[in-house]
């Protein structure tokens, strides 16, 4: 461990424990606090905004000046740093949190970043030592995201260890191999002045903004287990629609028991007459994807026009 991150990690531990994970921290991430119900609903049928590769390819161009005539202010490091990441120049990202250390020292954002570049690189016990570290300076940020997060990496770390876990168990700790449970138990229903499967279950429901959060602000989308959990999450709350079109994206990157829940999903909603409609889901999915695209176009096309200030922000 540099000496820059042993010194980071030893003063945050000063202030306090704490076990979460933090994920990458930029301009961007304030758009989580603007996550609607409507939001989070609509990324389970595709529509979820990204930004392309040449816009963090504009990012770096654009911010980079700033930082290196030495008078950005703090944020700015932050969003050269996770520009670099989203390119998968992860050591870039991390010689930049260096230098923000250097002028900007002990900032929770840079533990989390440093965090979260090292979690991508695989290196699971630097990546949490980091994160617990950033939690310990800052317990209540991120939007409650990071709980969810630190739950990801252990089970990620788990099932490295034992594969068949995914069978088994989500990486919420609820047990996935009895689809009775969600079709015909009490764990979905919504009575009035009964607590949800999701409350008997100990979550909270954060866990919607929060899984939300990672798929369209993190790397989520393209992990089996997010969108498994989501599903879960959802089944447990009642919401069966929203339900079966997490367990089938969970499907389709191949989860070992995403077919097997999206399937008795479907045998619980009238809608779909019993049956897993795969071509439905899929349209439905790529119609989504196609109105984002627009929108990643329009923003690229704004930077092609010389709008960088408009389409950063800063």
């Amino acid at each position: 461990m540099s000496r820059m991150i042993r010194r980071l990690v030893v003063l945050a531990i000063v202030g306090g424990a704490g076990a979460a994970l933090a994920c990458l921290w930029d301009s961007d991430t304030f758009a989580e606090e603007a996550l609607t119900q409507k939001d989070v609903a609509e990324i389970v049928k595709g529509r979820i905004q990204k930004h392309s590769a040449y816009f963090y390819e504009q990012k770096v161009a654009y911010t980079k000046p700033l930082v290196e005539a030495g008078d950005a202010g703090v944020d700015r490091y932050d969003d050269l740093a996770v520009a670099y990441e989203k390119l998968g120049k992860l050591d870039e990202a991390i010689v930049v949190m260096g230098e923000k250390e250097k002028r900007f020292p002990n900032q929770y954002t840079t533990l989390a970043n440093l965090g979260t570049f090292y979690a991508h690189k695989g290196d699971y016990p630097k990546a949490l030592e980091l994160l617990n570290a950033a939690i310990a300076l800052n317990p209540g940020a991120h939007f409650g995201r990071e709980k969810y997060q630190v739950m990801a990496i252990g089970y990620l770390q788990a099932l490295a260890k034992e594969p068949k876990l995914a069978e088994h168990k989500d990486l919420l700790g609820i047990a996935i191999d009895s689809e009775e449970r969600l079709m015909f138990g009490d764990m979905g229903k919504k009575l009035k002045g009964k607590p949800t499967g999701l409350e008997k279950a100990g979550i909270s429901k954060d866990v919607f903004v929060a899984l939300a959060g990672i798929i369209r602000f993190g790397s989520g989308e393209k992990s089996p287990h997010i969108w498994l959990s989501r599903g879960v999450a959802s089944a447990l709350e009642g919401d069966r629609h929203l339900a079966i079109r997490a367990f089938f994206r969970a499907q389709e990157l191949g989860h070992p028991r995403g077919a097997a829940l999206a399937l008795v999903m479907s045998m619980t909603l009238k809608d779909f007459d019993g049956k897993l409609d795969v071509e439905r889901l899929r349209k439905e999915w790529d119609k989504g994807q196609a109105e984002m695209k627009v929108l990643q176009d329009k923003e690229d096309a704004l930077l092609a026009a010389g709008k960088q200030k408009k389409v950063f922000g800063y």
